[in-house]
């Protein structure tokens, strides 16, 4: 019986051993909703510019690139979409000896950075004669080759126990690091489990070369058309489907810890199809164009992203691109685009830059390309507009917006270009001389101590009130909202329409007309964009809506009453 005993209890602990190890702690669910809320209701407006490579980050890693990223696929569907800088294939746990045809017959011919996704069913079950067997294998190919072992662990069973998974990891890192032609890269997912933080796994900066997530945008949370709101924040589907949403933890995570590596996107999609047979391309579209832009004008230590250009027969949502043109088309335009690397030891033209490089930006063709990242919750169809000197110069509705800025248009000496969307704008300082141009720091917002009130409440503004050739100038929608009128925004036309009532009110940024009703009135001082704000004369559009309008000189008032 003591035997019999001692035998149950010996398998009790292997069991609390390989199973029960480890207990995570209770999320603090409300601040971490707060969290991802603030992720996803961040809005974006920021100006980029074609920079130098050698003003992106760069940490010295094992195949790094100094500047710029590689853009790849799944090896054996990329040859619709060649060349390519990185290709994406896969062993299988420990029985898998090589890499399949026809991609290892690819990888030896090409010229293209290869990254071996290592897929791990059982984290105590690996088999260390076989990892140096398999090893071997792919050294033979004399390839350079990232290797992701044990991904994704922060959303299966592989992260069950932690301190095994980091054990496991270091040791099969350290294997690989034996082999000049390999790189160590460690990949969870981009969310992962609510209760399974990065910080549990990640094995210690001596181990890994690439840091790499599994990002992926989702329609439907978990297949459901009916997703709730919570579910949809927290996993940063359907509306929050976007990848600049679902790469900010681990950014987070990265800078809270201080870990200074090249990110990858270690694969990545975008659904084209669904078992709802949707037509997608609406939704999708401008999620292509958010993952292979937005990406890396703002993360230039993103240095890959492997697009995973095929599905499984049992997932609701599929990310094949090869016979949905409106995305094999956006992925050929960014790869084409000049920010990609196509080959390995490639150098792309140009890395996106913030106008804060303070970069010379030298006119080709007699033209500067300037781009935007916008992003603002809820909204998949933005359109940016460009104005210099408060004058309207461009519109683009679609991701990167891009803006040829003519050099000719504008003449030599300080000029404010601003880019704004909806009523949400960015300023910048640029000089011109020539054929050069250079951007200086963002406008600063004067503050001048302009009151403006209405029956008597003092209105709170933003942006505070200016004067302009002796005409105060305030937010435009914080203005016709407070007179109570319904505001609406054309981005193609850049104009404003302001209902109440019957009456309705329209103008256009740079124009001095302004249309009330039947009337026309001529302004003194038009619509313009000071600062981050467009802005409006105070007096013709409280008249306009048939209030009185008087000024104190003295106490710098506006007073409107109705």
């Amino acid at each position: 019986m003591k035997k019999i005993t001692s035998i149950i209890l010996a398998f009790i602990m292997v069991l609390g051993t390989n199973v029960f190890a480890f207990t995570f702690p209770t999320p603090d669910w409300g601040a971490l909703l707060a969290d991802k809320k603030a992720m996803v209701n961040e809005t974006t407006l920021e100006l980029y510019t074609e920079g130098s490579v050698e003003a992106a980050p760069y940490y010295g890693e094992k195949f790094e690139p100094r500047g710029g990223t590689y853009i790849g696929m799944v090896t054996e569907y990329s040859m619709n979409f060649a060349p390519v800088g990185s290709y994406l294939t896969y062993v299988e746990d420990m029985w898998q000896d090589d890499l399949y045809y026809p991609a290892n017959e690819m990888i030896k011919s090409g010229n293209a950075l290869t990254l071996v996704g290592w897929t791990i069913g059982d984290i105590n079950n690996v088999n260390y004669d076989k990892v140096r067997s398999v090893l071997d294998t792919l050294n033979s190919y004399n390839k350079p080759m990232l290797i992701r072992f044990a991904n994704e662990m922060n959303v299966s069973s592989l992260g069950d126990n932690p301190d095994k998974y980091i054990e496991v990891f270091r040791t099969v890192a350290n294997m690989i690091h034996e082999y000049d032609n390999f790189g160590v890269v460690w990949s969870p997912n981009d969310l992962g489990a609510l209760d399974r933080p990065f910080e549990y796994f990640y094995p210690g900066d001596e181990y890994v070369d690439w840091i790499g997530v599994s990002c992926y945008m989702i329609k439907y949370f978990q297949g459901q058309q009916n997703t709730s709101y919570n579910d949809s924040v927290y996993f940063m589907t359907g509306d929050y489907a976007w990848a600049s949403n679902r790469i900010k933890p681990i950014i987070e995570f990265m800078d809270k810890n201080n870990i200074k590596k090249p990110l990858m996107l270690s694969e990545c999609g975008v659904p084209t199809n669904n078992h709802f047979g949707e037509n997608l391309e609406g939704w999708s579209a401008p999620r292509f164009r958010d993952l292979f832009y937005n990406l890396i004008m703002k993360y230039p230590q993103i240095k890959m992203i492997n697009y995973f250009n095929t599905h499984r027969a049992n997932e609701a949502e599929r990310y094949d691109i090869t016979d949905y043109s409106y995305a094999a088309d956006i992925f050929n335009e960014a790869r084409k685009s000049g920010a990609y690397i196509t080959e390995y030891n490639g150098t792309p033209q140009f890395v996106f830059a913030s106008p804060d490089k303070k970069e010379h930006l030298e006119a080709k063709n007699g033209k500067v390309k300037l781009y935007a990242n916008a992003y603002f919750p809820g909204e998949s169809n933005v359109t940016v507009n460009y104005s210099i000197d408060g004058k309207w110069y461009h519109s683009s509705n679609k991701i990167p917006y891009t803006c040829n800025l003519s050099l000719s248009d504008i003449a030599d000496g300080k000029h404010i270009l601003s880019i704004w969307a909806f009523d949400t704008v960015k300023s910048y300082t640029l000089y011109k001389k020539g054929d050069i141009i250079r951007f200086g720091a963002e406008v600063e917002k004067s503050q001048p101590q302009i009151s403006v009130t209405l029956n008597g409440n003092k209105i709170t503004f933003d942006q505070p009130p200016v004067i302009k050739d002796d005409r105060t100038l305030v937010p435009l929608r914080a203005i016709f909202e407070a007179l109570g009128a319904n505001v609406q925004w054309n981005g193609e036309t850049q104009t404003v329409t302001a209902q109440k009532g019957d009456l309705k009110v329209m103008l256009k940024i740079g124009d001095n007309k302004m249309y009330a009703g039947d009337s026309v009135k001529t302004l003194d001082v038009p619509a313009q964009i000071i600062n981050d704000r467009t802005l409006v004369p105070v007096r013709a559009i409280s008249e306009a809506f048939e209030c009185v309008v008087s000024w104190s000189g003295e106490t710098k008032t506006v007073t409107i009453t109705q």
